[in-house]
C-alpha cells in the first residue's frame, strides 16, 4: 500500500471517528436511540469463550489428518449480534469497533487460560488474523488486524504467558490471487475457494505459537487454510477466536455467560 493511500484511508477514518462524536446514533443492533451499542446488546457479546469448532464442517479440508482445529466465539452470530458485526465489518462505525474490540480484549484475558488451548512454548505468542481482501486493505477497513490486535492486548494482560516471552499481533496471512470472497459461497464451494488460497508472507520465529482471528465463523473453510498454511511453513497453531460463530440450521443459539 502506498504512502498516499496509507495517509488517506487514515484520513477516512479519523473523519468518521469525529463525526461519530457529534452526530446522533442508534445502536446497531437493536436500533435504541443515541447509543452505538446499548447495554443489552453489549452483554450479548460474552466474555467467556465458547468452543465453536463443532458447528464448522469444513475446519478439516480433505486431505487434512488429526483433530480439528479448536475455535472459541464470543457470541452467535444472529439477531443483535449480527448487527453489530456487520456496522463494524461493512459501515466502519468506529463506535462499535470500539466496543467489540474491547469485549475482545477482556474476552481474550479470560480464553488464555483455558485448559484446551495450549499457549505453552519457548517463543512469541503471535495473534495472526484471517488475511483481509485487497479492496478492504486499499480502504484501511483491516478490522481482523485491529481484532488481532485487541487479542494479542487480552492474552499480554492475562498473566497466562510465561515471563521472558512476547505476545504480539502480526499480519503475516495474504489471499492468494484469483479466489473469490466467501460472502455467498455454499459449503462445498467455499471450501474449493480456500484450498491452496492463503499464503505466509513470513515465519512468526522460532518456537512461536499462532492463534488465528477472525471476525465470524461459518463453515470455517478460511481459519483451515490459515492452519494450513502456518503448518506447512513449520508453525504451531494452538487455536482461533473469532467474534461470532454462525449456529447451524436448527440449533437453539447459546446460552452465554
Amino acid at each position: 500500500m502506498s504512502p498516499a493511500t496509507t495517509g488517506s484511508a487514515r484520513a477516512a477514518r479519523t473523519l468518521a471517528e469525529a463525526l461519530a462524536l457529534v452526530l446522533p446514533a442508534d445502536c446497531a443492533g437493536c436500533g435504541a436511540w443515541d447509543v452505538a451499542v446499548c447495554p443489552a446488546c453489549r452483554e450479548l457479546v460474552s466474555l467467556t469463550p465458547v468452543r465453536s469448532d463443532g458447528d464448522a464442517p469444513m475446519l478439516s479440508l480433505p486431505g487434512d489428518a488429526g483433530p480439528l482445529l479448536p475455535v472459541w466465539s464470543l457470541a452467535d452470530y444472529v439477531g443483535p449480534v449480527r448487527g453489530l458485526v456487520v456496522a463494524w465489518k461493512r459501515t466502519g462505525r468506529a463506535d462499535v469497533a470500539r466496543a467489540l474490540l474491547e469485549r475482545a480484549d477482556r474476552g481474550a484475558r479470560v480464553w488464555a487460560h483455558d485448559p484446551e488451548l495450549a499457549l505453552t512454548g519457548s517463543g512469541d505468542v503471535v495473534v495472526v488474523p484471517a488475511p483481509s481482501g485487497l479492496r478492504r486493505r486499499l480502504r484501511g477497513a483491516l478490522v481482523t488486524a485491529d481484532l488481532a490486535d485487541a487479542v494479542a492486548a487480552g492474552i499480554a494482560a492475562s498473566g497466562a504467558v510465561e515471563p521472558g516471552r512476547t505476545v504480539r499481533s502480526a499480519d503475516l496471512l495474504r489471499r492468494s490471487g484469483g479466489r473469490r470472497h466467501q460472502s455467498g459461497l455454499g459449503v462445498r464451494a467455499r471450501a474449493r475457494n480456500r484450498v491452496g488460497g492463503v499464503r505466509v508472507l513470513a515465519a512468526p520465529g522460532p518456537g512461536a505459537v499462532v492463534v488465528l482471528v477472525d471476525d465470524v465463523l461459518t463453515t470455517g473453510s478460511t481459519l483451515a487454510a490459515c492452519a494450513r498454511a502456518l503448518v506447512t511453513s513449520g508453525t504451531r497453531v494452538a487455536g482461533a477466536l473469532v467474534v461470532a460463530a454462525t449456529p447451524p440450521p436448527g440449533r437453539t443459539p447459546v446460552a452465554r455467560a
